[in-house]
């Protein structure tokens, strides 16, 4: 295959297409206050969680499918579901409704998030799909630095309905950029029946494959990592460090930053080294520097300037393992790309859920107890990874 090019057209676009799923969520964030208010109804939280759940499991259906009749019908269909899904936001006259239009805006902005992997498994082998999932980094992590801030613009001046709006518009406008940009990429000559049998038959043999899981359960396990601080981190540095909501929105912000210096060290060190050189080096930093938070935080009360470094590095090292065990992972695959970037994506959005509800249940809002989590989630990339690299296939 031709080396990448440095940001070639499609790969922006399946970049826009995958940051669908984080604008989606932290979007209207701002607007939470607003729709609680109108609805006279608590519990808008239980609109993100429909949207998790829709976000893991619809995953499983595109990738058979992109397999069977190729990469861009189901995207077509996916963005045309999301854009739908927003349109009956901007409609929705209580929680109820509003939690069923956000469950099928889900299923809609899965399909690029699952499609895209697998195109980038088409278009490369192992090391340039390093490259171009470092390079998705990148383009997605402006998702968390610019969403909360333009939906908090657009809930200002139009109300939280007009963040929905915004989203639909998103949506038709990907649809035309998929038209113009987008050429089929799935091998004509791999087709997959898309029947339940066939389907049972990749999924079981993913299961099965030792390796495959091994760095689907790394980066599933890095990923958690990262929500578990995302999850806990406004109790603990609102309550109690004292931060404002916009200091603390700011310091989200820092996170994408944090994921683009990650994803330009990668770039570069894959021009010496492989990608499974570079994750055996960088695997078990994430979890070096969470044990670091918390030993310091156990021995005294880390300032806030302190915690802030370490919370940085550990989101910068966790980057520093999740593309190239996406490409890894994937690299074998190049026949039923949809099937495994699906099943990828649906463990690396279950695991960190889970891990979201054990820390809702157990946080404290104590440093000591978020930095735990932390480890926790980076120790799990750790060993998935050494239990992975020991055997190719389960008998």
């Amino acid at each position: 295959m031709p080396p990448l090019q440095r940001f070639p057209r499609w790969l922006l676009l399946i970049g826009a297409m995958t940051a669908v799923g984080p604008v989606s969520i932290d979007m209207y964030l701002p607007g939470f206050p607003a729709i609680e208010r109108e609805f006279a109804e608590q519990g808008i939280e239980k609109t993100m969680s429909a949207y998790l759940i829709g976000i893991a499991l619809g995953q499983l259906i595109y990738g058979p499918l992109s397999d069977r009749f190729g990469r861009k019908p189901p995207l077509y269909a996916g963005f045309t579901l999301y854009a739908l899904g927003s349109f009956g936001c901007t409609l929705a006259t209580d929680m109820s409704m509003l939690m069923l239009m956000r469950v099928l805006q889900a299923l809609g902005a899965c399909g690029g998030m699952v499609i895209g992997r697998a195109i980038i498994r088409d278009r490369c082998e192992p090391h340039e799909a390093a490259r171009a999932f470092s390079i998705l980094m990148a383009i997605v992590s402006a998702g968390p630095i610019l969403a909360p801030s333009i939906g908090g613009l657009v809930v200002t001046g139009f109300g939280w309905r007009g963040v929905f709006v915004f989203q639909m518009v998103f949506a038709l406008l990907l649809l035309i950029a998929m038209h113009v940009v987008l050429t089929e990429s799935r091998d004509p000559r791999s087709i997959s029946p898309f029947s339940v049998p066939t389907i049972t038959l990749n999924y079981r043999s993913l299961m099965r494959d030792r390796t495959f899981l091994g760095y689907t359960l790394a980066g599933a396990f890095g990923m958690a990592a990262l929500f578990a601080y995302v999850t806990g981190a406004p109790a603990v540095l609102i309550e109690g460090y004292g931060l404002s909501a916009q200091q603390f929105g700011w310091l989200l912000g820092a996170n994408g930053f944090a994921f683009m210096a990650a994803s330009r060290i990668n770039i570069v060190e894959l021009r010496k080294k492989s990608p499974s050189e570079l994750l055996a080096r960088a695997i078990w930093v994430p979890a070096a520097v969470g044990a670091v938070l918390v030993v310091l935080t156990l021995v005294f009360r880390v300032p806030l300037w302190l915690f802030v470094a370490l919370q940085l590095s550990f989101f910068v090292s966790v980057a520093r393992v999740t593309p190239h065990a996406a490409a890894l992972g994937l690299g074998p695959y190049a026949h039923i790309a949809g099937a495994a970037s699906a099943m990828m994506g649906a463990l690396q959005s279950l695991i960190p859920m889970l891990v979201g509800f054990a820390l809702a249940y157990f946080n404290n809002s104590e440093p000591t107890t978020l930095a735990v989590m932390m480890t926790i989630g980076a120790l799990g990339a750790g060993v998935s990874y050494e239990w992975g690299r020991r055997g190719r296939v389960m008998r």
